[in-house]
């Protein structure tokens, strides 16, 4: 071929290659363990050459996998054996697809690269860079990435979760994921306070609806402070953004001295625009990694919130960002307020939401990239957007792109507030909004109360509450409240039977979790999680072993997800004995029934004893043990101090003490009117039970016997009848078909509304028939089916074997087919 460059190592690698393949072939096709069986040294060669195979395999393994930092290379070895062909086959399968993914984006990275360079030679002849190009409506569009204006290109995995040093061991105090006071927020000092910041901090003690907390501290003033009048009118000189092509790095702020001269920065302006970074793998709670900060004076600004000497002091920014005259601009800032409190002890007032602005312009869409590439003409690049933030140094690429969030924010503020105030109340609508979102408080799952959305609360996502209700068990069968672990099972599919495993692998994973300070995705994913509880019962607990548990996490983790779980399988192995043996002992469909969450089963048409009645209910004293002390306790919570038998007593006195004074009482009997009552005795009750057992005996006996007879003799009589009707139409279709010249019209006459008003219908021959006494008459079933039976002709019956007591059904008249016409009166 024209063009080869046979210098090239790789040159004639492929012909090589195609003939290894067919050599493989023809080999498979071959019984080799034959030629094994009877040449030793074959079967010497043959082990040879799968040493060196294998061997081969495992370096290309582990040297696949260094490419991916996160992985462990001796946990993924290639086994001989055919027993392993399976493993290994997947093994190797995962392999490949990382190494396509890996070619297919260095390919489209190349590819646009060089697409880019050939238009920026085309168009000046020298290479450089472009950043703006015209799109379809003749608009020129601003570009982050130079090399590459799409906005889809696929962060590499390297890039995504990091294995570096945890940034939050060097943190003081250090971090401790087991909640044992509520969450209480980290400042010292409230600048530009109107409640004094000790009544700020005082601990709210525990109500009915929401356990013992700290309020946000800044709750009054988010709520109550005034917006500078000069939002509510056209801007005279809006501002606008330094042109990104020209726009300086970032200044990057990590130590005390430069975040006080942003400070005295940030005072001078009247918005600000604010956007955050976060991490949420590495860590329990989460980490706030970057804060991007730029000002109305042109000058852009990073935060690292991970630097050890910064962090304990940023608390410092209340100054700006809780003074009511300077805006401060986010973009869906509904997590931004929970991480500022949770890791910085910040807190926003006078928040401008674009969020809630594009809502209320009813934009359609409401992401800060569509608002951008809207008002300001620049597309951003969603390339960094899954990025490890914990990274440093960061390069210039990130830099850029966290630069981006905020560069154009303060112009975007601009044009937006520019279009809400021509309409009425817009402006007004979208500070509401911006406070209550700036007014939600961070909180442990804890302490957190059970409807935190209707108080602002928000906490960690997927944590379990350290509370001994459900810490103290393995399962708690608890279905009352909205727990992570049934949020799991309603999006996976997984039924109630399997929620006592769920719940308890979901409660071990949190543990390990805050324990490790790892998110749950990283001790185990929801997949691993929901196949292990599918995969046993309790029926079957010797299968429960070490290796059927790893079979299982190999099944169903995606290549290089279950790395810490994988640590744990003897741990999971015990627990999930233990938990199959506790299910084991307990009947887990009366459990669902008394639930609600099955069918309960039908009564069968079977003859029912008065007497024994009772006896027909199974297990009688376990149902006792179980529901009588749920009945005490909840006596006694309207009743504290009273016995079982002195609580039904208590509640009917707590009613009228006057009239149940003196009397031994189970129940009330009340007038029709609803006013009056009288005592009913356990006497009265019993007799009252005992007549109600013996009328359903009763009614189920006469039921069964004679619905079962009618329904026979109805299906006989039906089959009889559509017999004979399929007879007779056979015989008139046989008959020729003669036309009628002289044509039959019918005069049907209409009845008298008066008569149908008063319920009478009058018959062709005279008599009215009245409706309304016919439907009161009681009438028989059996006898009204056998009334109105119409019998059919039977041209083959012989009439010797008719019963001479019932008259010979006669033929049917061919039913005329000419014209009807109807007449009114």
């Amino acid at each position: 071929m024209s063009g080869e460059n046979k210098d090239d190592p790789l040159h004639g690698l492929a012909p090589k290659l195609v003939g290894l393949i067919r050599l493989c072939s023809a080999l498979n096709s071959k019984d080799i363990d034959f030629y094994r069986s009877i040449d030793s040294g074959i079967k010497q060669e043959s082990d040879d050459v799968r040493t060196k195979l294998l061997d081969m395999l495992n370096r290309l393994v582990k040297s696949s996998i260094s490419i991916s930092t996160d992985l462990d290379p001796e946990q993924f070895t290639i086994k001989d054996g055919k027993e392993n062909d399976k493993q290994n086959m997947k093994l190797i399968g995962d392999l490949l697809d990382t190494f396509f993914e890996n070619v297919e984006i260095g390919m489209d990275a190349y590819k646009k690269s060089r697409i880019h360079e050939y238009d920026n030679g085309a168009k000046s002849g020298t290479a450089g860079t472009n950043t703006e190009e015209e799109g379809p409506d003749g608009v020129k569009y601003t570009y982050l990435d130079d090399a590459d204006n799409s906005t889809s290109k696929k962060l590499p995995i390297q890039m995504q979760h990091s294995k570096i040093e945890k940034p939050q061991t060097k943190f003081v105090p250090k971090v401790d994921n087991f909640e044992k006071h509520p969450f209480k927020p980290k400042i010292d000092s409230k600048p530009n306070a109107v409640i004094p910041f000790e009544k700020s901090m005082e601990l709210v003690p525990a109500s009915e609806a929401i356990p013992q907390h700290y309020i946000n501290p800044y709750e009054y003033e988010i709520m109550n402070a005034k917006y500078p009048d000069w939002i509510f009118s056209p801007i005279e000189h809006p501002y606008t953004s330094v042109p990104w092509k020209s726009s300086p790095q970032p200044g990057w702020v990590d130590n005390v001295e430069q975040l006080k001269a942003l400070l005295s920065e940030l005072e001078k302006c009247k918005v600000i625009g604010v956007d955050l970074e976060h991490h949420d793998y590495r860590t329990y709670h989460g980490l706030t990694s970057l804060m991007q900060i730029s000002t109305d004076t042109g000058k852009d600004y990073i935060v690292d919130p991970l630097s050890a000497q910064l962090r304990p002091h940023l608390s410092l920014l209340n100054i700006v960002f809780t003074n009511p005259d300077i805006i401060k601009v986010f973009h869906g800032a509904f997590m931004d307020m929970m991480w500022l409190q949770r890791d910085l002890g910040l807190y926003v007032v006078s928040l401008f939401d674009t969020y809630w602005a594009a809502k209320e312009l009813a934009l359609g869409k409401y992401s800060l990239a569509f608002l951008l590439e809207k008002y300001i003409h620049f597309r951003t690049s969603k390339k960094w957007q899954l990025a490890d933030w914990r990274i440093r140094p960061l390069g210039p690429e990130m830099r850029n792109y966290a630069k981006a969030d905020t560069h154009f924010l303060i112009e975007l503020f601009g044009k937006i507030q520019a279009e809400l105030i021509k309409k009425p109340c817009a402006m007004k609508r979208v500070l509401y909004h911006s406070r209550k979102v700036s007014n939600r408080r961070f909180e442990y799952a804890t302490y957190k109360p059970r409807n935190a959305t209707a108080f602002g609360v928000v906490s960690t996502g997927g944590s379990v509450p350290l509370t001994p209700e459900f810490q103290d068990a393995l399962f708690s069968f608890d279905t009352s409240r909205e727990l992570p672990w049934l949020s799991l099972m309603r999006s996976n599919g997984i039924p109630d039977t399997k929620g006592p495993v769920v719940e308890a692998l979901y409660k071990w994973r949190d543990n390990k979790a805050r324990k490790e300070d790892e998110s749950i995705r990283y001790i185990m994913s929801d997949f691993v999680l929901t196949s292990l509880a599918n995969s046993f019962s309790p029926g079957a607990i010797d299968q429960i072993t070490e290796a059927a548990v790893l079979n299982v996490i190999n099944r169903s983790a995606r290549f290089g997800s279950s790395y810490y779980v994988r640590k744990c399988i003897k741990d999971l192995t015990v627990l999930i004995r233990d938990v199959m043996k506790q299910l084991s002992r307990i009947d887990l469909k009366a459990w669902q029934l008394a639930a609600g969450t099955i069918t309960p089963p039908v009564l069968s048409n079977t003859k029912i004893d008065a007497k024994n009645v009772y006896s027909s209910v199974r297990d009688v004293e376990r149902l006792d043990d179980e529901f009588a002390g749920l009945s005490s306790q909840f006596e006694k919570l309207n009743f504290p101090g009273k016995t079982d038998e002195q609580t039904a007593k208590c509640s009917l006195e707590k009613a009228d003490p006057q009239l149940f004074a003196g009397k031994e009482s189970v129940g009330i009997r009340y007038s029709k009117g609803g006013n009056a009552a009288t005592p009913v005795s356990k006497k009265e009750a019993k007799s009252r039970l005992d007549k109600i057992v013996d009328r359903f005996a009763k009614n189920t006996e006469r039921v069964t016997l004679a619905d079962l007879q009618i329904e026979e003799e109805a299906k006989h009589e039906n089959a009889n009848e559509i017999q004979n009707e399929e007879a007779e139409h056979d015989v008139d279709e046989q008959r020729p078909k003669r036309e009628d010249k002289n044509e039959i019209i019918t005069l049907r006459k209409h009845q008298n509304r008066n008569n149908r008003r008063r319920g009478k219908v009058q018959r062709n021959d005279g008599e009215s028939i009245d409706l309304s006494k016919r439907l009161l008459e009681p009438i028989d079933d059996r006898k009204r089916r056998r009334k109105h039976k119409k019998r059919s002709y039977d041209p083959y019956a012989d009439s010797s074997k008719q019963n001479p007591n019932i008259p010979l059904a006669r033929k049917r008249k061919r039913r005329d087919l000419g014209k009807q016409a109807t007449f009114k009166k």
